[in-house]
């Protein structure tokens, strides 16, 4: 008799059926965000990827793009929909610190020379924030109380080394530090342990783990979800859509 094995994505929502009917109810202000990106592979940890309470408080759409979750969540700040500082586990192939892209040199040499509350608004675009870094001006706008990052297999790269306690890309936390001149930070960029700083922000705990290995350790107050379509696989589509209809609340159906 022929047998049917079970796919990952088939085993992932099986194991939370009965949860996410089960907490189907309404919990105060968040203090703990889920965001998932389909470039992830096909198979991020359940605990994380399908949360708790995601059924009745993901109240937004998915994002198209990484960079879009940045004033989503300034605005869920400024309605109090969510309490600062909140933690973030970062379910994804990439880090989205900064690896890459030159966003770094205008948060390190300029955006963090304002007051955190004036960072809320940073440039964006090429050079500032975007898709592939803004989980650094997350932790520039002090929001954070901690980051997770979960990768799948072949990732856990993509740690930005300047942005790590003591330009230590092995450290526990993230430690942004403020650099005087786009010349300093240019002429020690393999040496950054000789740079001048003018101050470090406060420490942001951080750890990366294989999706194979994390499991929460309690129920997620939002699950954000991110398509990423210039890195997304076709493959990855019907877990986006199974993921959207499970546990994003549109706009249009609030």
């Amino acid at each position: 008799m022929a047998t049917h094995t079970p796919t990952v994505l088939e085993r992932i929502l099986e194991s939370t059926r009965e949860e996410l009917e089960r907490r189907k109810r309404e919990l105060p202000a968040s203090k703990c965000f889920s965001s998932v990106s389909t470039d992830s592979a096909l198979a991020p940890p359940r605990s994380c990827m399908i949360s708790a309470a995601c059924a009745s408080h993901c109240r937004d759409s998915p994002s198209r793009n990484h960079g879009e979750l940045f004033p989503r969540w300034r605005e869920a700040i400024e309605a109090g929909q969510l309490k600062v500082p909140f933690h973030v586990t970062h379910v994804d192939a990439h880090a989205d610190l900064g690896l890459g892209d030159s966003g770094y040199i205008y948060l390190m040499t300029s955006l963090l020379f304002e007051e955190p509350e004036n960072r809320r608004h940073p440039k964006t675009g090429e050079g500032a924030l975007g898709d592939g870094n803004y989980l650094a001006f997350v932790i520039a706008c002090r929001w954070l109380a901690g980051l997770v990052y979960v990768f799948n297999d072949g990732g856990g790269g993509g740690v930005l080394p300047y942005l790590m306690q003591g330009f230590d890309p092995q450290a526990g936390n993230i430690q942004l530090a403020a650099v005087r001149s786009r010349q300093e930070l240019s002429a020690n960029l393999m040496t950054p342990a000789n740079m001048t700083l003018e101050h470090l922000e406060p420490a942001v705990p951080f750890a990366a783990t294989g999706w194979r290995d994390f499991r929460a350790d309690h129920p997620f107050d939002f699950v954000c979800l991110a398509r990423s379509p210039a890195f997304t696989p076709p493959e990855a589509d019907a877990i986006f859509d199974e993921i959207r209809r499970r546990c994003i609340v549109e706009r249009s159906e609030r």
